[in-house]
This record gives structure tokens, sequence and C-alpha cells, in this order.
């Protein structure tokens, strides 16, 4: 699992423009971000697209697909995780709507 690759001390952080954006600390705080994930959708999948390195840090676009746990609709969004990286493990994450303000935030692009 994730755990094996984060710092005990991570830090995630929702998309900025998510309506009361959380912020989840510890790998504690890394099983609550996936366990809020899971309370609302079944068959949730995230399937990794495309990865642009940035030295120490990683950004991912990433699509999830789903089905609303409450409604079984079909759910298809594409997100970008940020991964800050040190000594192999992931110490912040950042999620972000779109590629290129992932990028920006570490002066990648802009």
């Amino acid at each position: 699992m994730v755990l094996g690759i984060v710092d005990p001390e991570i830090e995630i952080r929702d998309r900025p423009e998510a309506p009361d954006p959380a912020v989840y600390r510890g790998r504690e705080g890394v099983l609550a971000a996936f366990d809020v994930s899971a309370e609302m959708f079944d068959e949730l999948q995230f399937l990794p697209e495309e990865f642009v390195d940035g030295g120490n840090h990683v950004a991912i676009a990433i699509r999830l697909v789903g089905r609303g746990r409450e409604s079984g609709v079909p759910v298809e969004d594409r997100i970008v995780h940020l991964w800050e990286m040190r000594d192999g493990k992931g110490v912040a994450l950042q999620v972000y709507s779109e590629m290129a303000d992932a990028l920006e935030a570490v002066g990648l692009q802009g």
C-alpha cells in the first residue's frame, strides 16, 4: 500500500477549489483521505495517465473511474497529484484539477 512510500509526517491537501478542502496529516491522514473516497464511491480506480518529473516533485495526471455509492451513477474525473519527495518518501501531496496548475506551483511551467 501507499503507506510504505510516504513519510510518517506527510501532509495531503485537497484541491483548492473543492468545497471545504481538507488537510490530512500523517499516515492516519492518508488512511482518512482514502476512507473519504471509499465512502462516496464503489469500484473506484485511480488510473495514472501522465508523469512529469520535476526533481523533488512529481506530478501525476490521474483518471478516476468509479460509481457513486448511493446513486450507482458512473463517475469519471481527472485530477493531478503533485508529490513532494525527500529521501525516496512522499512528504507532501497537493491535489489539483489541472496539470498546468500543479506545474506552475513548483515553477515548472508558467
